[in-house]
């Protein structure tokens, strides 16, 4: 090639490159499109900068959610959107079916919705906030069939051996309304696998009890606390629904694959994928979920939205990168 058609050359694509966000350009280096169908990306990832109608005014919010599936499309390749049902600012009918027609524009689809209740789970001790949270879970299956979303999640709350036949009990509520609509319903690991225990006031202190007196002999060391995944397996199997296994909710690596090796064999063909070196490493995680013949979606969580001053779109690219090399 001759330098002045060269020099044209890389003009051009540089000038494409800024007028179209890196799409053309890193269209021309994607990964086979086998790799990009097992890719999605959650919303949750730009959280950030999504337009919120309580913040009409916040410069940082630029992002419509009608545009997230053209985002994913000309930025990353990738055609699976996985929502945070709190990101619709409709659920009216008509809405729903606008944003499943602006999403088949660029052969996109919804492919998990993640229901986030607060107080409302299926682990309450109020009946009447679970009934309220079956309630609910059954109104956005409906939600689901409108946007041709094939699955959800629910938080559980926190499951305990105690509460697990209330869970068990609500979750399959919401497990069989889910069959009757061909939408499956499952739970995530939380809470990075271990329990959390509320501590108590200092010894001394207003409202602290009296010190206890000197055991007569020593006292034998408490049974460590299971991982919290084991219980929230025992959950997911009574109620005959499913497992979305989050790859980065795990303490460490061990507890990592032990739960992963629980949860993959009831899962609903969608993960979580996180990035966090100090606890895992994510592409021997990855490596075990072929081990273990998942077959499934892999969807990205780039934490929130990122803290203040990062991109979110690189935050997503740095997992999108490892992912693609390892699936």
């Amino acid at each position: 090639m001759r330098r002045r058609e060269f020099l044209i050359g890389a003009a051009a694509a540089a000038g494409l490159a800024r007028v179209t966000g890196w799409s053309a350009v890193r269209a021309q280096t994607r990964p086979d499109q086998a790799k990009l169908a097992r890719v999605a990306i959650m919303s949750l990832s730009f959280n950030s900068i999504l337009k919120n109608p309580s913040q009409p005014d916040n410069p940082a919010r630029t992002l419509d959610i009608m545009d997230l599936g053209e985002m994913y499309a000309d930025r990353y390749g990738v055609h699976n959107v996985e929502m945070q049902h709190a990101h619709f600012p409709s659920t009216e009918l008509s809405y729903l079916k606008s944003f499943r027609e602006r999403l088949a524009k660029t052969k996109s689809q919804v492919t998990n919705i993640n229901l986030e209740f607060g107080p409302q789970n299926i682990s309450a001790a109020d009946p009447a906030l679970r009934q309220q949270a079956v309630d609910r879970t059954k109104e956005w299956i409906d939600c689901a069939v409108a946007v041709g979303c094939p699955r959800i999640m629910v938080n559980q709350g926190q499951p305990t051996p105690e509460n697990k036949e209330v869970a068990i009990a609500a979750l399959k509520a919401m497990g069989d309304y889910g069959k009757t609509k061909n939408i499956m319903v499952a739970m995530e690991n939380r809470g990075g696998g271990g329990a959390r225990g509320a501590t108590a006031p200092a010894a001394g202190a207003p409202g602290a009890p009296a010190a206890p007196a000197p055991p007569a002999s020593p006292a034998l060391p408490a049974s460590p606390a299971p991982p919290a995944y084991l219980i929230l397996v025992e959950i997911i199997k009574g109620s005959g629904t499913w497992a979305n296994c989050d790859i980065g909710n795990f303490p460490d690596q061990e507890t990592q694959h032990a739960g992963m090796r629980a949860m993959f064999p009831l899962t609903d063909g969608n993960c979580h994928v996180k990035i966090n070196p100090a606890r895992y490493d994510l592409a021997a995680a990855l490596k075990l979920t072929r081990d273990l013949g998942y077959k499934g979606l892999y969807s990205i969580e780039a934490g929130g939205g990122g803290a203040a001053g990062t991109d979110p779109h690189e935050n997503v690219q740095r997992i999108y990168d490892v992912l693609i090399a390892n699936i």
